[in-house]
Parts: C-alpha cells; sequence; structure tokens
C-alpha cells in the first residue's frame, strides 16, 4: 500500500468514526462528539484570536500571523445544520486564512432543530452585514462553506443580490451540499464508496432544520452576478453531483467559476489536512485562491 492510500485509509476512517456510538438522537452529545473530533486540529502561528458578537451573533475571529486584518475569510461552517461551530472549523478555516494571509471569521449561527429555516441564514447575514458595518469593505471578504455552509453561502449570496448589498470578492465552497432534496446522481452512483454520508442521514438533517419536505432552491435560482466561485469536491462522495450540478449554472449563468473534483477523495476531506498530504495541498490552493482575489 502506497504512503497516500495508507493515509487515506486511516483519514477515511477517522472521519466514519467521529460519531460511533453517540446516540444520533441526542444532539448535545452529537455536537460534544463533532467538537471534540477537531479540538486538536493544528492552526498556523496565530496572532489574535477573540470572541466577538457581530450583529449579535457569537463569532469567533483569527489572524493568523503575517495576516491582514483587513481581508477576510468569513467562513459558513458545516455540519447538516444539527453540528459544528467556531471550534469545529477553527483548525480548516485559520489553516486557509494562514495560505491567504487574511483573518478568518467563523460565525456561530444558531442550530436545527432548536431552530429551524431561515434562522441560521438569517444568523450569516447579521454577522455578514456586521462585517461590514466594522469598515471591512465588501471587496476585501472572501466568503466560504462547507458541506451545510455551502448551502448558507449560497443562500446568503441570493439574498445579497436581492437586497443590492455589496457582494464578497470571491466564495470558497468545499463540498457544497446545494440540492437538499437529494436528488443528485451520485447518491446512487457513490453510496458504495462514500465513508459515511447517507441519503438517508442527510434527509433527516435537511428535515431538521427546515421542518418538513422542501428545501432552498439554490439551483433553480437565477445565479447571475454572483461572484467568482472555487469549489472542490471528493470524487468519493454522494454530494459530488451537487459540486458538477452548481458548477454548470454558475458557468451557464456567466459567473467565474473553477470547479476541483479530487479522485479518491471524502466529504470536506479537506478538513483532515493534519493526516492527510491531499488535503493539504487543496487547503494550500484555497487560501492561494483567496489571497489572488483579495489583491493580497
Amino acid at each position: 500500500m502506497s504512503s497516500v492510500s495508507g493515509e487515506l485509509a486511516q483519514a477515511r476512517e477517522a472521519v466514519a468514526g467521529r460519531l460511533r456510538g453517540v446516540d444520533p438522537g441526542n444532539f448535545l452529545a452529537l455536537r460534544e462528539a463533532y467538537d471534540k473530533f477537531a479540538a486538536n486540529d493544528p492552526t498556523p502561528p496565530v496572532a489574535t484570536e477573540s470572541e466577538i458578537e457581530l450583529n449579535g451573533v457569537p463569532c469567533l475571529g483569527l489572524l493568523p500571523e503575517g495576516g491582514s486584518g483587513d481581508h477576510v475569510i468569513f467562513w459558513c461552517h458545516g455540519g447538516g445544520f444539527t453540528m459544528g461551530s467556531s471550534r469545529s472549523h477553527r483548525g480548516l478555516a485559520s489553516q486557509v486564512a494562514g495560505h491567504g494571509k487574511v483573518g478568518a471569521i467563523i460565525p456561530d449561527y444558531r442550530l436545527a432543530p432548536e431552530h429551524k429555516h431561515p434562522a441560521a441564514i438569517d444568523d450569516c447575514q447579521a454577522a455578514y452585514l456586521g462585517v461590514l458595518g466594522e469598515g471591512v469593505k465588501a471587496s476585501n471578504i472572501v466568503i466560504a462553506g462547507d458541506s451545510a455552509g455551502g448551502a448558507l453561502v449560497m443562500a446568503l449570496l441570493l439574498r445579497l443580490k436581492e437586497k443590492g448589498t455589496a457582494m464578497p470578492a470571491g466564495v470558497l465552497l468545499l463540498s457544497p451540499w446545494v440540492d437538499l432534496a437529494n436528488k443528485g446522481w451520485s447518491h446512487a452512483a457513490k453510496a458504495s464508496r462514500d465513508p459515511f454520508l447517507t441519503s438517508r442521514g442527510l434527509t433527516l438533517r435537511a428535515n431538521e432544520y427546515f421542518g418538513g419536505p422542501g428545501a432552498l432552491p439554490i439551483l433553480e435560482a437565477d445565479l447571475r452576478g454572483l461572484p467568482p466561485t472555487y469549489i472542490q469536491t471528493g470524487e468519493a462522495e454522494i454530494l459530488m453531483s451537487d459540486s458538477t450540478a452548481l458548477a454548470e449554472r454558475l458557468g451557464a449563468a456567466g459567473v467565474p467559476v473553477t470547479l476541483e473534483i479530487w479522485p479518491e477523495m471524502f466529504h470536506v476531506f479537506q478538513a483532515r489536512y493534519s493526516a492527510l498530504s491531499h488535503a493539504r495541498q487543496a487547503v494550500e490552493r484555497l487560501g492561494k485562491w483567496a489571497a489572488a482575489h483579495l489583491g493580497r
């Protein structure tokens, strides 16, 4: 077995086991396990780190050493709308920000099922407007989102467009979950290769946030005028078709879009940068793309 194959197998097993043995109906326990799994993820040297509040939304602010606090990656974390926090995504966001030599802000939006749609989107919008209110120019912001965070990013962008609010300079999406009806072709085609996602599990999570059938019509929306977008997805995940469908629709709408499909990689593989060389490469690319679009 090659070193790459070996580290990939270990990373897949680690991710697949992070919630193993936890009662799926106990959301407090699920969140604790989800955050604990990432608690020791390494960060680049951090100059400042602080808990802040933006328009009433608690957020974590990070500034890697050598980074510009006037340039920000605004990260909407994943976790199926029911899990995840600034603690679970502190490492990943800071690594991308470190490569981009910019700051990072991670809003702790309200989670389902206690807080249903549109609570999470409302919080992300409020926090983004709070960043603008602090004097950071929209042209100095890149919005990022992974998994369910990708849906929040797209919903936020569509709101900003509707209201005529200044758009960010660019968008980073990691395995975005944007077909919330879970009808994409990869659900069947990749089911045997995905180490932890299932269509049934995703449908349960969507129902917990939306309170029943229905989903954000992201793939049917008018995407014209959205910022340049960089999408990374794994080839071995059931949400791969979400990325390909979104890239196709963005391109058709005239939005500059880059799609990378990473062979054999799983859902949000970038978060395993501490153990997986391909993840480290992907994270570096994300940071450098952000820097280029922020003029850094």
